[in-house]
């Protein structure tokens, strides 16, 4: 990695393609029961995600380990926290199932709204909640 970065991959570019994954597996969804619609977003967002994560994180790991360590002191590092990212993805779902719910009868093809909806909020919120999405290291002091 190179010297003064502290991410590999930028959040700003991960956010809006993780959102256009999650409005087009909404979108392609299309029309089923909203319990369908909550149980797959719930495996994509807490499996697949989750392994993807992993997957990403090994790779770095192989390619970085015949590098220096990281310039920043152990006590400044950060990491996604699992329960907020949990917290927000619970939110996300709840958002995506209510606007679901509320638009039925509003619109001809309501799900396809809510999928254009959960791009948006995911990939243009998400780099700027991504802060509050972050934990300070176990062995981190004030």
């Amino acid at each position: 990695m190179a010297p003064g970065r502290r991410h590999p991959t930028k959040p700003y570019l991960a956010y809006p393609t993780a959102g256009l994954v999650i409005g087009a597996a909404w979108a392609v969804n299309e029309g089923t029961p909203p319990w369908e619609h909550a149980a797959k977003l719930l495996v994509l967002l807490f499996v697949a995600a989750p392994l993807l994560h992993l997957a990403r994180r090994r790779r770095e790991a192989r390619r970085t380990e015949h590098q220096p360590p990281h310039d920043q002191p152990a006590h400044h590092r950060t990491h996604l926290s699992f329960v907020r990212l949990a917290v927000a993805k619970i939110a996300l779902l709840a958002l995506a199932l209510g606007a679901s719910c509320l638009l039925d009868d509003a619109l001809d093809h309501p799900d396809l709204a809510v999928a254009a909806g959960l791009t948006a909020v995911v990939g243009l919120l998400g780099p700027l909640l991504h802060r509050f999405l972050l934990a300070r290291a176990r062995n981190a002091h004030p």
